[in-house]
């Protein structure tokens, strides 16, 4: 970025210079003419010049907008890439935590306004830093009378700036608070708009998006109250400084003590002492959402991951190997230990479920292998690889996995089972659909694996799109499967089904499965009851 605000700040002074030029040329060919007996091939250098001179000013504003857009598209891409990737890092248990449509909002108008302080705010506050300068310099060398009397005035400009900075910070770090939670907010009531609906409580729902709306019109108001207070101001000391400016010439003209020429020059020349400094207030105004909302990704980055993330080198897992949990302990915020000092081993092609009431870990254990939590001690070996140091990508590319509370996009039937392999061909994801046992429900859709299935697969019952992710696991192919709760949505009858279907799927794999029961799958080696490894024939389940 550094190069793009150079070129727009080189761009904003070379402005600056084509302006005095400008007003030195003009206030030639004004005297010149008004001291009669001048032709127009007297004075056409300085009337080229001043043509020239224009033509320069607008083209050098020209290379600055484009620069600044440049700046902001560039920031804001970079910007967005580094915050989803740093979201996917902190992963599901971080996610928990957040409000889906605050980050939504982040990620979109958020970074959009980042991308406006750095290419537009920036650029302009360092030409705010150095313009006047510039021309306060040439003032000197011209009519240094007319330089005191710019320099009073210009001191008064850096504490109206800052007065109506601060104010106007807060205005925006709070509407920006009421944007988020509005759109937060929002996102909720849309998605629980069933419940409330099923409640009677949907004018709840309205009362409250109206009050946040009425929240944020008048925390907009406030702001908008306090950017015009302080433009008014800066307009009142520009035209203050200008119009003294003008006197104090006018009556040394009319003293005869200095010349049309010095008075016409530096008269064209005062305003643009303030110009700069006029749009750098505006602009900050205007970038002051790109603040409190750059604040906001800047926590986002800064939070540590609360697992390894890949880096080059790292070992690559081979899922041929015993896994083995080594007193496994996963805590997580706000709740405490999930897993406590967890031991067990899964040997190549065992079958082992892990057991026990809800909330007592089960998921949480599969997100470990997963590396969707992070170990708070302990260790999780895959042969002699530790899983918290090893290269996530190539593990997670063996490892099939069927979540307890699978999402759905908003595509057709066969778009969500084709995530699990966006290569694979439409033969392999019907076989993968038969293998789940959902061909017969796509079979009655009315475009069979081609039917939309709306967002989070509302068209779909709760055990359809359970057997979508059962899809996806064996369209993936991993050779360890892990299965969260396969049956929770299924009757016995659909349950003894799904057993029979995906039973020549799941030999000679290693397959891992949280339930309640363990005969949610046949052909069980080993029952793990959370901190206790247990033979599946000493359960009171039958062995299947």
């Amino acid at each position: 970025m550094r190069p793009h605000l150079a070129v727009a700040a080189a761009a904003g002074l070379a402005q600056t210079v084509t302006v005095v030029v400008q007003a030195v040329l003009l206030a030639t060919v004004i005297e010149r003419c008004l001291r009669g007996r001048t032709t127009t091939s007297d004075v056409t250098p300085q009337l080229v010049g001043l043509g020239a001179a224009i033509a320069a000013r607008g083209m050098l504003g020209w290379v600055g907008d484009w620069v600044g857009q440049r700046t902001s598209a560039s920031v804001a891409g970079a910007l967005r890439r580094r915050l989803l990737s740093r979201v996917l890092d902190l992963g599901p248990s971080w996610l928990a935590g957040e409000r889906a449509g605050e980050l939504a909002l982040t990620a979109t108008s958020g970074v959009d306004a980042v991308g406006v302080y750095f290419g537009r705010y920036l650029p302009q506050l360092i030409l705010a830093a150095l313009a006047p300068i510039a021309v306060l310099a040439w003032v000197a060398y011209t009519d240094w009378v007319s330089l005191l009397v710019l320099v009073g005035l210009v001191a008064l400009v850096p504490p109206a700036i800052i007065f109506f900075g601060r104010r106007a910070t807060e205005a925006a770090t709070r509407q920006w608070r009421g944007l988020s939670s509005l759109s937060a907010h929002l996102l909720e009531l849309v998605q629980g708009l069933p419940t409330l609906r099923a409640f009677g409580r949907v004018d709840y729902g309205r009362r409250e998006v109206a009050e946040a709306a009425e929240g944020l019109r008048r925390s907009t108001l406030r702001t908008l109250r306090v950017a015009f207070l302080s433009s008014l101001a800066l307009e009142l000391l520009a035209g203050l400084g200008t119009g003294i400016v003008a006197m104090v010439l006018g009556l040394r003209l009319l003293g005869g003590h200095t010349s049309l020429y010095v008075a016409l020059a530096v008269l064209l020349v005062s305003p643009e002492v303030f110009l700069p400094l006029r749009r750098a207030s505006a602009e900050f105004h205007t970038s002051a959402e790109g603040k409190t909302a750059g604040e906001r990704i800047a926590a986002v980055l800064e939070t540590a991951p609360p697992r390894a993330v890949t880096v080059q080198g790292a070992p690559a897992p081979d899922a041929g190997q015993t896994i083995r949990f080594d007193r496994v302990t996963v805590e997580l915020s706000g709740r405490g230990p999930a897993l406590d000092n967890l031991s067990f081993r899964v040997d190549p092609g065992r079958r082992v479920a892990i057991v026990g009431p809800s909330g007592s870990g089960k998921s949480t254990a599969l997100h470990a292998v997963l590396g969707l939590v992070a170990v708070s001690s302990g260790t999780i070996l895959a042969g002699s690889v530790d899983l918290s140091s090893a290269d996530w990508d190539a593990w997670r590319r063996q490892v099939s996995w069927v979540p307890q509370r699978p999402h759905l996009f908003a595509g057709s039937v066969a778009d969500n089972v084709r995530l699990a392999n966006p290569e694979a061909h439409d033969e392999a994801v019907a076989e993968a659909v038969r293998t789940a046992g959902l061909d017969a429900a796509a079979d009655r859709l009315a475009h069979g694996l081609e039917t939309p299935v709306g967002e989070g697969g509302a068209l779909l019952s709760a055990g359809e799109r359970q057997r979508v992710a059962i899809a996806r696991a064996v369209l993936h192919g991993g050779r360890i499967v892990l299965l969260d709760e396969i049956g929770s949505h299924l009757d016995e009858a659909a349950l003894d089904r799904l057993r029979e279907s995906v039973e020549p799927w799941l030999r000679d794999r290693t397959v891992i499965v949280a339930a309640h029961h363990p005969d949610v799958i046949s052909g069980l080696d080993d029952v793990v009851k959370l901190g206790s490894p247990v033979s599946a024939a000493s359960t009171s389940g039958p062995e299947l």
